[in-house]
């Protein structure tokens, strides 16, 4: 009888505890009572959340602050979105969440989650206040996802330490200067997009990544891939600023693709064997040779080539399934290509021309010639418009006049 009298009080208690430790639903934190309600835990079985119109007190600036210590996991998610006044958000022992969204936080500028080193999903957007992350060290290393869009980041110092994602997004933040990640593969889509440093450029670097599945980079002042070996969907390039691009060690990529890259002049990929999609390289104003593809051997979609370049060599190249399409303001001379067309080498569409006033992409202009223009683009619209010969000095009069 002793010990049930004991025993009663001690589960009771711990059934309480229990319960003030998980929830089937969310718990709201709408004042310091409720976060209070995470002081006897360690692991929280749950979703929390912060109530948009917080009744905590505010400083002499009209801000407030929320710190909740004890915590060490959530099992849920971890939600703050429009609390228009909130300006620091501290969980000092936090380690685990399911997801973490902050989003709304107009005037948030401090974030403090220094034990914080597995998230599932971390999705960040319009924070334009926050400037760091601090996430300790080594902050985080695993997510699942991570998108950060329309923060006042200049850094992404707290997850560059992350050795496991399978999506990673971040866009229009246009503080952040540097993005340098450890991950060795990311097994879904990365795009980074419109971080524009201040408009000084945004320097990119993934020195330990080997495989990726689908990369977009946009507005970029330098990309660095040094150990990159395959992409197996697309690798693209649109409007960035960098000068040169190498990546020594890709051997195939799903689809690879240069757009509007206006500082551009040397692309490098001496490993490179296939292309699984498309080939693209068009406007890039300041490329003049493509010269940088000695092992490509393999096009399975379209090749397609537009610009103002005045040499392309691709000595390599057996095969190309889709349409060629290589179109230039300069003077080019497409007999090799004519040569790889005839040999069905090329087995779609083939069109190389040169001196083109509006060079276009596939599907524009057709036929091949290395010094026609709009109006004059292969060799058989030049002779259409000769009169009908008249003893023969009228034909060798025309053929001079061409010449000459």
């Amino acid at each position: 009888m002793a010990f049930a009298q004991y025993l009663l009080p001690a589960l009771a208690l711990a059934g309480a505890a229990f319960a003030q430790c998980s929830n089937s639903g969310t718990l709201t934190i709408a004042s310091a009572a409720d976060a209070s309600q995470l002081a006897s835990c360690t692991t929280y079985s749950g979703s929390v959340a912060i109530e948009t119109g917080l009744a905590y007190p505010m400083d002499n600036n009209g801000r407030q602050q929320v710190e909740v210590t004890t915590v060490r996991t959530i099992t849920g998610n971890l939600t703050v979105t429009d609390a228009i006044s909130l300006s620091s958000l501290s969980f000092g022992s936090l380690r685990s969440i399911g997801g973490f969204e902050l989003g709304g936080l107009t005037v948030l500028s401090e974030l403090s989650m220094p034990a914080l080193s597995e998230v599932s999903q971390l999705n960040f957007t319009a924070l334009p206040a926050l400037q760091t992350l601090d996430f300790g060290n080594p902050g985080l290393t695993r997510a699942e996802s991570v998108l950060i869009t329309n923060t006042g980041l200049s850094s992404l110092m707290g997850i560059s330490n992350l050795e496991q994602v399978d999506t990673f997004n971040i866009n229009n933040n246009q503080a952040l200067q540097n993005i340098s990640l450890q991950v060795t593969s990311i097994t879904g889509a990365l795009r980074i997009e419109a971080n524009d440093g201040y408009q000084s450029g945004l320097t990119t670097s993934f020195p330990l990544l080997e495989t990726a599945t689908n990369m977009t980079f946009r507005n970029c002042s330098t990309i660095s891939l040094p150990a990159l070996n395959n992409v197996t969907e697309d690798l693209g390039f649109y409007g960035n600023t960098f000068e040169t691009f190498v990546a020594p060690n890709l051997t195939s990529a799903g689809g690879l693709i240069f757009v509007d890259n206006t500082e551009l002049t040397n692309i490098s990929l001496p490993q490179l064997t296939a292309i699984n999609a498309t080939y693209q390289i068009a406007n890039n104003t300041q490329l003049k040779q493509v010269d940088g593809f000695t092992k490509l051997s393999v096009v399975k979609g379209a090749l397609d080539f537009s610009g103002n370049f005045t040499d392309v060599q691709l000595p390599a190249l057996t095969q190309v399934q889709g349409a060629f399409n290589l179109q230039t303001s300069a003077r080019f001379d497409c007999a090799a290509f004519d040569q790889l067309s005839t040999s069905k080498v090329i087995r779609g569409k083939y069109t190389c021309l040169g001196m083109r006033t509006r060079p276009g992409g596939q599907g524009t202009g057709s036929g091949s010639s290395g010094g026609g223009d709009d109006e004059q683009s292969s060799a058989g619209q030049l002779f259409a418009n000769l009169p009908v010969a008249v003893g023969g000095t009228l034909v060798l009069a025309g053929l001079l006049q061409i010449v000459l």
